[in-house]
């Protein structure tokens, strides 16, 4: 296989010619395009399952949250622990048994006949995730330094739509044949590993090849203390955005049924909020090429807080179509956040993109088992009401950023 190579040609000496930019590689970012979908598509599929795993085992809204709160975790928590020997050794199959470790984890939560072991697939599924995520994400920054923002948020965008399809993917299965048929999907996983282990280009060498492992620790540690206070913020950002998100994937669904509007409308809701969560991705990264990274993260927060605050005002119906501006709105920095951490940690790539998915990410996913108490209490969507006031930080926290990041 050949090696991915960066869009940017040299520099030409004095005199010579302009060197031809080398053509864009469209063929290996459709093939992570693809593979981002069936990850994200396998781990969206509980949320839509919800209702009838709650039926089924009769399990009560917080053990359901515990459900949610485990997959986000194990998925997060995982990444910082996977980039490190994704940066550490990039050529050894990752992305390969990541693809196939989640396809059968997550499609296992159809049959497993106990709750205990529904949250043993779901454990296992967000763990084996976690692993791709570093290995795509790295793959994806290396294919262009040129036009770096576009290239991180396409190979997202993939993501996105694969989170907006797996709900619909996953009822479908259920209401045609049952939730024990859901590995029929794992064979959709096995296309796309066969793509990755024939089509996608070589990741590059190691820039820590050959060193020994304390200094590459001792390098991590540098890359760490360099990128400073504007990497907290930006993990800060995310942070508080990724609460808002992960308790709207989890309990949209669960939210519509509540409303009495069957679990068609709740696989829609999510698919409407990721779908244009995938259309954000992609706008997000467009548009920071042109203006600049911190323009696009302040912006996506002013836009998201309006957007969030419009879809709880409205009533169901409306807001069902008000969730196009929340998914468009939330998912906006998504792609420019990673290849802001990207820029400031250069060297570590991988593990600067396990920050934003996997730190914050892990840390939001405590919110959701108090919050899911709280509903309890007091409803699902009056509980909601409680995620603007994190958009609310986020913006604060975006007018603190430099305008330009540390190299």
């Amino acid at each position: 296989m050949t090696r991915a190579k960066p869009l940017d040609a040299p520099s030409p000496a004095p005199g010579e010619a302009p060197a031809p930019l080398p053509p864009f590689p469209w063929g290996a970012m459709a093939i992570l395009f693809f593979a981002h979908l069936v990850v994200d598509s396998l781990v969206s599929m509980l949320s839509p399952l919800l209702p009838l795993l709650r039926a089924k085992f009769q399990m009560s809204l917080s053990e359901a949250g515990l459900l949610v709160s485990a997959l986000s975790l194990s998925n997060a928590v995982s990444q910082p622990l996977t980039a490190l020997v994704v940066d550490r050794w990039p050529r050894l199959p990752w992305l390969l048994v990541g693809l196939g470790g989640s396809a059968f984890a997550m499609t296992a939560i159809g049959w497993a006949p106990s709750y205990g072991l529904v949250a043993a697939a779901v454990l296992l599924g967000g763990c084996m995730a976690g692993l791709c995520h570093p290995d795509m994400a790295s793959r994806a920054s290396n294919l262009s330094q040129r036009h770096k923002g576009l290239v991180v948020s396409a190979f997202l965008m993939g993501g996105r739509l694969g989170f907006s399809l797996g709900p619909l993917v996953a009822i479908g299965v259920a209401q045609a044949l049952g939730m024990e048929w859901l590995w029929l999907y794992a064979l959709v996983a096995l296309a796309a590993a066969l793509g990755v282990r024939w089509g996608l280009p070589e990741p590059p060498p190691s820039a820590h090849a050959g060193k020994d492992s304390r200094i590459f620790l001792r390098s991590l540690r540098a890359s760490l203390r360099k990128a400073g206070l504007p990497l907290f913020l930006l993990t800060a950002i995310t942070l508080c955005r990724a609460v808002v998100n992960i308790n709207l994937m989890g309990f949209l669904p669960t939210l519509y049924v509540e409303w009495g509007l069957g679990l068609w409308s709740g696989g829609a809701a999510n698919a409407i909020l990721l779908f244009f969560g995938g259309l954000g991705v992609m706008l997000g990264g467009v548009l920071a090429d042109r203006v600049g990274m911190r323009a696009i993260v302040v912006a996506a927060q002013v836009l998201s807080c309006l957007s969030v605050v419009a879809f709880l005002a409205s009533p169901p119906g409306l807001g069902m179509a008000v969730l196009g501006a929340v998914g468009l709105s939330m998912y906006l920095m998504m792609g420019v956040g990673i290849a802001y951490a990207q820029e400031m940690m250069p060297d570590n790539r991988g593990f600067a993109s396990s920050i934003m998915l996997g730190v914050a990410w892990g840390l939001a996913s405590f919110s959701v088992w108090p919050i899911s108490k709280v509903a309890e209490q007091v409803g699902l969507h009056t509980a909601f009401w409680l995620l603007p006031g994190f958009l609310a930080v986020s913006l604060c926290l975006s007018l603190l950023l430099p305008k330009r990041a540390k190299r």
